[in-house]
């Protein structure tokens, strides 16, 4: 059984709350909240969709390449996670 991966903005969330509790009147807090703000208001991105994954698989394929390969590429086009 896998572990579920840990959900990063949730997270985010809750350390700008203790750092804006504990250290709100530094201007490091400022800088990091601005950060924090500035990153959750950003959406995650969106996964790759069905026909996104086979132009990439056929591009693979066209190159001579495996699965591995696909699963590499992959990964660089739309991220880690």
């Amino acid at each position: 059984m896998t572990t579920p991966a840990p959900n990063f903005r949730a997270l985010c969330a809750e350390l700008l709350e203790v750092v804006e509790g504990e250290y709100g009147g530094t201007g490091l807090c400022y800088e990091l909240r601005d950060r924090a703000n500035a990153a959750l208001a950003t959406p995650p991105p969106e996964p790759p969709t069905v026909m996104q994954i086979l132009e990439l698989s056929n591009e693979i394929e066209a190159a001579g390449l495996g699965q591995i390969d696909l699963v590499r590429a992959a990964l660089e086009r739309w991220g880690h996670g």
